[in-house]
């Protein structure tokens, strides 16, 4: 219980620091010492910390400090305790990786939007519930570059997994651990919520792949994959196709043709079927699979299965 108070209490402090920085140009650490009346090796520490959560603090000369303040977006709106939480999710996800980080400022920037300007709604999905304990311990394990082992609630009952941790990553509302099985040398993605009896072991990891933020970046569902050597080549109608030319449905898609009737010639590069196959069947009847044959058959039997299973039903 003390050490939660403590906790809170440096979140308060850090935020607070955040907002004197945001009324003054320059502040020297001396200054905040006093003000705060801690010592001033805690505030180095703070600062520190500050910089390391991605926030724009320079230092001017030798113990004075000024913050960018056209890099730092509106923060004035939030009172003390909802600038701490900021700084708490910042330093977060700053030890997840760059997607993380641009992830919560967009996150932030919209939150901004949605208090500042109330005609504007934003509406963002609820996520699986994550627990907080277990991404303390993934956190750990990412900063020591520690392997783990867990167990992992999946098919036909639990099973013992071991691996090298990369990155925690969100897609479409679920959480996943996202790593190498030691036991295959397989990159591997785990649901969190299906994660439990979580250890750090002695052993270490390698050095993450340096394509792997990449990859996360252009991937549109939790079916990444490094080769995208997969194309799929779709017929949009015409009804519909202003979508697909207002935004692409896949980071990889491309508009190889518009057609005179306004329908599109579109394709997609995966490194699955199953990161393009969920995502036609959001748009059917308004989609035609073109190529490959393979896929087309497979996605023409999955939709029979289902056509019959409807009858059924009925």
């Amino acid at each position: 219980m003390t050490r939660d108070r403590g906790a809170q209490t440096k979140l308060i402090r850090l935020g607070r620091i955040l907002r004197v920085f945001m009324e003054k140009g320059q502040v020297s650490s001396t200054w905040l010492s006093q003000h705060f009346r801690t010592t001033p090796r805690t505030i180095q520490r703070d600062l520190l910390l500050l910089k390391e959560s991605g926030f724009p603090l320079h230092e001017v000369r030798k113990g004075v400090h000024s913050m960018s303040k056209d890099l730092v977006k509106n923060l004035e709106i939030f009172d003390d305790t909802e600038l701490a939480l900021v700084v708490a999710l910042k330093n977060i996800v700053a030890q997840l990786g760059q997607p993380f980080r641009e992830a919560a400022d967009g996150v932030l920037d919209r939150l901004y939007d949605c208090v500042s300007s109330m005609p504007v709604f934003v509406k963002i999905d609820d996520a699986v519930p994550l627990d907080g304990a277990l991404l303390k311990k993934i956190v750990q394990a990412l900063r020591e570059k520690k392997q783990v082992t867990f167990q992992y609630a999946a098919g036909k009952g639990p099973h013992p997994v071991q691996m090298e941790p990369y990155r925690v990553t969100y897609f479409s509302g679920f959480w996943y651990l996202v790593g190498n099985e030691t036991a295959t040398g397989v990159l591997k993605r785990y649901a969190l919520d299906r994660i439990s009896d979580f250890r750090l072991l002695k052993a270490c990891c390698r050095e993450v792949p340096k394509d792997l933020d990449d990859v996360l970046r252009k991937s549109a569902n939790i079916w990444f994959a490094t080769d995208m050597n997969l194309e799929v080549k779709v017929l949009v109608d015409a009804q519909v196709s202003h979508y697909f030319k207002r935004r692409r449905m896949t980071p990889t898609q491309e508009i190889l043709e518009e057609r005179p009737d306004g329908s599109l010639i579109v394709t997609f590069r995966v490194g699955h079927y199953e990161a393009i196959r969920i995502i036609l069947k959001s748009w059917i009847p308004n989609v035609v699979i073109l190529e490959p044959d393979d896929f087309k058959r497979d996605f023409l039997e999955d939709v029979k299965r289902w056509v019959k299973r409807q009858e059924q039903a009925a």
